[in-house]
């Protein structure tokens, strides 16, 4: 219906091809592709060593962070979504994350949406997700994907449905507000799936059809095997991270 959004613009000179295919697979979870990449985990040690030594703290988060951030910033095409058959560029780089406020089973999560232009240094990116989760887990804290969270369900069932239809109608024709939009961690460039945190291996994690998230990225447990070293070509004892991904294959 209209074709302007608050948080894309309309590609209109693409392939037909690639055009064609959102049609051909409307949804986004007919357009799921799966794959995994290994990384060796001693290049990423020796740095987190050396930082250490100069008074920071940096973790595998940090670092996963900052490489999908820099993905995107230098591959364009990666932030980009499919609303309503239409491929949009995205207008900011933003990275959603789920947040246990305590370290126990029963503690409520929640989930924090980071802006980035692509140019933070890993360290500034650092900075950024530490204070948000500092943010977020400071007691009575509230951020404003909980306070829309919980206007939302405060409400009868009936109207919780008719509420979930309308934002997903109002989106589909690029009507939805962009108080919205911000506050919700499902229209996102990549959303990270840290199961490191817990101590699980990496899993393959859905796209949501809701919002506008085309790329999750899961980071498991490391897991120890032998591995090729790339500086002596022998084969050592390693430390590995499986990062699997699922993205829209539609751009």
């Amino acid at each position: 219906m209209f074709s302007k959004r608050a948080d894309g613009r309309i590609l209109r000179n693409l392939d037909p091809y690639d055009k064609a295919l959102c049609y051909v697979m409307p949804r986004r979870s007919d357009a799921h592709v799966y794959f995994t990449e290994e990384v060796d985990c001693k290049y990423f040690d020796e740095y987190i060593e050396k930082k250490k030594a100069e008074g920071r703290d940096i973790t595998y988060l940090h670092i996963f962070t900052a490489a999908i951030v820099r993905a995107h910033a230098q591959y364009p095409a990666l932030n980009r979504f499919v609303m309503n058959g239409r491929i949009f560029a995205r207008n900011e780089l933003t990275v959603s994350m789920a947040i246990k406020k305590r370290l126990r089973t029963s503690a409520t999560s929640t989930t924090v949406k980071l802006p980035f232009t692509g140019h933070e240094s890993i360290l500034e990116i650092a900075d950024a997700i530490d204070g948000s989760i500092s943010e977020v887990k400071a007691p009575g804290s509230e951020n404003s994907t909980d306070r829309l969270a919980a206007r939302v369900m405060n409400a009868p069932p009936i109207f919780i449905k008719l509420i979930v239809w309308a934002i997903k109608l109002l989106d589909r024709w690029n009507m939805l507000p962009r108080a919205i939009i911000d506050a919700s961690p499902f229209h996102t460039s990549v959303f990270i799936t840290y199961l490191k945190s817990v101590g699980i291996n990496g899993i393959y994690h859905h796209i949501y059809d809701f919002g506008t998230t085309g790329m999750f990225l899961g980071v498991g447990k490391e897991i120890f095997r032998p591995v090729l070293d790339e500086d002596t070509g022998e084969i050592r004892p390693g430390k590995v991270i499986e990062l699997k991904v699922v993205a829209d294959e539609r751009f």
